[in-house]
């Protein structure tokens, strides 16, 4: 659900308040991740850098797998 409001907020130029405020609502997100290094990103914080960036609309050219 993480990853869908990120994903939302950064590409869906309509919907950015909406997932700013979703994002708000979540808070900090928990995943059990064992033992690897993996981190989970902070929705509010990773749309807000899109959006200092200029990247809010602008889709990737390539896919990554």
């Amino acid at each position: 659900m993480n990853g869908f409001v990120i994903a939302v907020g950064g590409y869906v130029k309509p919907l950015l308040k909406q997932a700013k405020s979703t994002a708000k609502k979540l808070g900090n997100v928990s995943v059990d991740r064992g033992d690897t290094a993996c981190k989970v990103p902070d929705a509010l914080a990773y749309i807000e850098k899109m959006e200092t960036g200029g990247r809010i609309g602008k889709k990737r050219k390539t896919i990554r797998c």
